[in-house]
């Protein structure tokens, strides 16, 4: 072999050398931005669920247009109605924002595998428990309703319902406690923890 042929091989195996440390480079700065990238969508949807879910448990009502009272239900039984109405568009909100993070969840799992949905669990059963409260909290609030507007009488909550209701609502009980809203903030923070770790 020739001092020529050996100068070619060596620039060939060189230039080899080079092209595939080039490639690794460029695959470790592609995959470090996907990584970036998902756990950026899955924070910005966790913060969109978190807000919706602050102001669906806030007490402001929703104008509901086009309700009409029906002729049997009394007075009560119409105002509980309006506010399950209102709620339930407050709801809507929440429901599209867990979308959001459930979409954002796939990407994530993609990359991460279980514990990028480990990390999302506490927030999504919350939030679960959330809509799932709604549904029996007004039950019931119906069912006081028709009995008040029937015969006149209005009834105590018994333990299971004022429970429900710090569930759906922020107000602040007498120890000045929200357990669900500390729930919600533990779960946050938690989910939070990981994802803001990927950010690097």
């Amino acid at each position: 072999m020739s001092a020529g042929d050996f100068i070619v091989s060596v620039s060939a195996l060189v230039a080899a050398l080079v092209a595939f440390l080039g490639v690794n480079a460029w695959r470790r700065q592609l995959r470090g931005t996907t990584e970036y990238q998902n756990a950026l969508k899955v924070l910005q949807a966790l913060y969109a669920l978190r807000e919706a879910v602050i102001e669906a448990r806030s007490r402001f009502i929703f104008p509901v247009e086009g309700i009409a009272q029906p002729p049997s239900a009394g007075p009560e039984e119409f105002k509980v109605h309006v506010e399950a109405q209102s709620y339930q568009r407050r709801l809507a909100r929440v429901g599209n924002a867990r979308g959001d993070l459930l979409l954002a969840q796939q990407g994530a799992l993609a990359v991460w595998g279980d514990p990028a949905k480990e990390a999302l669990e506490d927030l999504l059963d919350a939030t679960n428990d959330l809509f799932v409260t709604y549904e029996r909290y007004f039950d019931e609030e119906l069912v006081f309703a028709r009995r008040h507007d029937q015969e006149g009488k209005s009834e105590e909550r018994d333990a299971e319902n004022l429970v429900m209701h710090r569930v759906l609502y922020s107000k602040l009980s007498k120890d000045g406690k929200d357990p669900f809203g500390e729930r919600m903030a533990r779960a946050v923070a938690s989910a939070e923890e990981f994802y803001r770790a990927r950010l690097r």
